[in-house]
Formats: C-alpha cells, structure tokens, sequence
C-alpha cells in the first residue's frame, strides 16, 4: 500500500481496481484499501472499483460509507460486469 500511495503522488489514473481484505486486528479502519482511499479523495476523477469477498460486505459497507467507490464486485469476479464497470469510467 505504502508504494501505491507513493505512485499516486506521480500519476492520476483513470481508475484503480484494489481488492478488498478485511482485518480485523486493525484499531482504527477496517482494511488497508482505507489509506489508499484516503489518498484517491483528493483525485476526483479517479475511479475506484473494489474487489471483496462476500462475507465481508458489511465491513466494506462501512469503508463505502465513508469513500466513494465506482463499483463493488464480489469474488469470483464476474468478466462482464467487470467490462461494464470499466466502460463506465473511460466513457465518462
């Protein structure tokens, strides 16, 4: 994560694909998506689109909640929805 926050002080992408891993261990956020979400705030025209397991949703709820995401996709990734997610960004 530390070197993805770094790149992003580089470049802008047009949208970033993460996945998201719950820890519960964490004290004060949820996973490490939050310190790269935290970062991609300040490019709004960047998309995020997340990757998570189903028993997890209510965790990435609670990140959703708080960072705009482009779109969640549950594993196993579905190729299409995955095609229409990243349509979406470069027809914008």
């Amino acid at each position: 994560m530390r070197n993805a926050t770094r790149l992003l002080k580089k470049l802008v992408p047009q949208v970033i694909v993460a996945e998201f891993n719950y820890q519960s261990d964490f004290r004060d956020r949820t996973s490490s998506l939050e310190t790269l979400m935290a970062v991609v705030q300040r490019l709004p025209q960047t998309r995020v689109i997340v990757f998570y397991e189903e028993e997890y949703r209510h965790q990435l709820e609670r990140l959703t909640s708080r960072f705009p995401v482009h779109a969640e996709l549950p594993f196993p990734v579905d190729e299409a929805r995955l095609e229409v997610a990243l349509r979406a960004v470069v027809e914008a």
